[in-house]
């Protein structure tokens, strides 16, 4: 469908962005922003993207228990977008100004924003939206063992804690347009503690 759904419009500062993982959850979310989110929160359409295993950030935080020891993952892999003209991923758009951007933009380190205006069911207007898409340096698929690559499995609760939120026709929607994790990459994650 080309026509707009719906309309948003943004206050001067403000920027709209598209979650479609971990985004898709107000808990994550707001850490990030460090209180509650009160702003919008509008499910949208983005036309020709596909969700894809491949956003691979480098590890030094978790591990797992395995039967021959402790598996330290070189990398840990997360959701990203690939263009895909025959799939339409669904995602919520939310607001944020300057300061909060530069806050995601530092948690989305390994990601570019990409300007989706032109792909989405929803008219922006007054201000940017973007997509955070992972960068190419940091894409690496088809993994063959957890100790190269892994999928958390706290990561996949938290997005499936998220999707709650939304109806039944969301959650297929979602699960349509989204390659299945890698199971073999699945780990049962723990974290390293923070102190020194």
């Amino acid at each position: 469908m080309n026509k707009r759904e719906s309309v948003l419009r943004l206050m001067t500062g403000q920027t709209a962005l598209v979650g479609y993982g971990s985004l898709l959850s107000r808990s994550s979310l707001e850490r990030t922003l460090g209180r509650t989110y009160t702003g919008a929160f509008l499910p949208c359409t983005v036309r020709g993207w596909r969700r894809t295993w491949d956003a691979a950030v480098p590890n030094r935080k978790f591990y797992a228990e395995g039967v021959e020891g402790r598996i330290i993952p070189r990398a840990i892999l997360y959701l990203n977008v690939t263009r895909n003209p025959s799939t339409n991923i669904n995602g919520v758009i939310f607001v944020v100004n300057q300061e909060q951007l530069a806050a995601y933009d530092q948690r989305e380190s390994i990601y570019e924003r990409v300007d989706v205006r032109a792909d989405l069911d929803v008219e922006v207007e007054g201000g940017p939206i973007y997509m955070y898409v992972c960068r190419p340096s940091f894409c690496q698929a088809h993994s063959q063992s957890p100790a190269d690559a892994a999928v958390r499995v706290t990561y996949l609760r938290l997005i499936e804690e998220g999707l709650l939120d939304f109806d039944a026709e969301f959650r297929h929607h979602y699960r349509k347009s989204t390659d299945i994790p890698p199971a073999h990459l699945i780990i049962e994650d723990r974290a390293e503690s923070q102190s020194a």
